[in-house]
């Protein structure tokens, strides 16, 4: 689903106050539908984050659940308001010029309708608890575009020769780590053969550090999981999964490109 800036600022007041809801309650919302913030100091404008999280949502399954979820039945049990006259009727208002609109499914629920729409997808999920390093290394042979790599630490020879061979293949490797003494000891020079980012602390007191531990492989295939790509996560209790899905990969990669910010 797409929509243009437009509407996305037209939809923040629906979203917002119709059903008010504080900054800790927005960012539980928008965790559900991909996201992985943590509400806390700093926390921007209810209005701003709230545009910011559509803008990266948008063009994705994401942004027509959401929109869905927002007017569903459910969600709106405990507030007394008519969620046609309130919340449907202006929002299709909004949406029309884009293409879309909402009707009443079988079940009398209003559900997003037009052209565009991401259909639903067969989601698989692989959980892995034992030799993650060969599920990983599976994967990454499967690729055929590209790999995105944020982990904390990486410290895994293997992986990395395994990086190494794509790359030459020709796939696009991207590779996201913390700027520390752990990666800059593991003597793997990843800027050699990749695209690398090393991630300083950030944050208020400079403290804060990327702990993210994700893969995603040719937009359609994410690993994530407690594992890091280390000689150690190798023998500790770990585990990752491997989801076949396009709209989670789509997540993640957005955030791949946000942590590349950092």
């Amino acid at each position: 689903m797409k929509l243009d800036v437009v509407a996305l600022k037209q939809l923040v007041p629906f979203i917002n106050e119709v059903c008010y809801r504080s900054g800790s309650e927005l960012v539980d919302l928008f965790n559900r539908f991909g996201s992985r913030d943590v509400y806390g100091r700093g926390f921007p404008s209810r209005k701003d984050y709230t545009l910011d999280k559509l803008k990266q949502i948008n063009e994705s399954k994401q942004l027509e659940l959401l929109l869905n979820d927002i007017v569903y039945s459910r969600t709106n049990l405990e507030i007394d308001i008519d969620i046609s006259s309130s919340l449907v009727e202006p929002m299709n208002e909004i949406i029309r010029y884009c293409g879309y609109k909402f009707e009443k499914n079988e079940q009398g629920e209003f559900i997003i309708t037009g052209e565009g729409l991401i259909p639903d997808e067969a989601i698989e999920i692989q959980a892995s608890f034992e030799n993650i390093q060969r599920d990983i290394l599976e994967q990454l042979d499967r690729a055929q575009f590209t790999i995105w790599v944020a982990v904390a630490w990486f410290t895994d020879r293997a992986l990395f020769e395994k990086l190494k061979e794509k790359a030459a293949q020709g796939v696009n490797v991207q590779v996201i780590v913390n700027n520390d003494d752990i990666n800059r000891r593991a003597g793997l020079d990843f800027e050699s053969y990749f695209e690398t980012y090393r991630i300083n602390g950030f944050g208020a007191y400079q403290d804060n550090i990327l702990h993210d531990k994700f893969c995603v492989i040719d937009l359609k295939t994410t690993i994530n999981g407690s594992y890091n790509w280390t000689n150690r996560a190798m023998y500790n209790q770990e585990n990752i999964n491997i989801i076949n899905s396009h709209t989670t990969a789509e997540t993640y990669a957005k955030r791949f490109i946000e942590n590349k910010e950092l």
